[in-house]
């Protein structure tokens, strides 16, 4: 079983990611950076998942009252 000592020695990940975050007052450099395009990986499980899921629904153009 840790001690309170054992804790104070060492942050964890998480005290880290928020003492360095913008609002914390850590210098934050994001608005600066290059941009660059990016694409959705196309043949994935999701994406074959979610064509087979609307081609399976019927469209609301055949629906007849």
């Amino acid at each position: 079983m840790k001690t309170g000592d054992d804790v104070l020695e060492k942050p964890t990940y998480w005290q880290l990611v928020f003492s360095q975050s913008k609002v914390n007052g850590a210098p934050y450099l994001g608005e600066h950076l290059e941009g660059s395009n990016w694409s959705w990986p196309d043949d994935t499980y999701l994406r074959r998942r979610l064509r087979q899921v609307r081609f399976d629904q019927p469209s609301d153009r055949n629906m007849t009252n």
